[in-house]
């Protein structure tokens, strides 16, 4: 059974056919091939922690920090609903 964009022969091609087939194949240009390994890059990446963000969070106290900013969060959101409250 062929594969898809493909069809089965019976006999051999002909010299025509042969021509045809292996000059309609893809082929990538020596300028592209070029350009690609110029893309790449030789170097592995590296995590540097900027202090300047604040204290790094690790797996140990994710629980911890999750719990402590939805409180805040909750709570700067209550204080923003008494503050748009109309005087009476």
């Amino acid at each position: 059974m062929a594969k898809k964009g493909e069809s089965e022969f019976v006999g051999a091609m002909s010299p025509q056919r042969e021509w045809i087939r292996e000059n309609m194949a893809k082929k990538t240009s020596p300028k592209t091939l070029e350009i690609q390994s110029a893309k790449q890059v030789q170097s592995k990446a590296f995590v540097v922690w900027d202090s300047s963000q604040g204290e790094y969070r690790n797996g140990e106290n994710r629980k911890e920090y999750k719990r402590l900013r939805l409180a805040e969060k909750k709570s700067n959101a209550l204080q923003k609903r008494l503050d748009k409250r109309l005087p009476f």
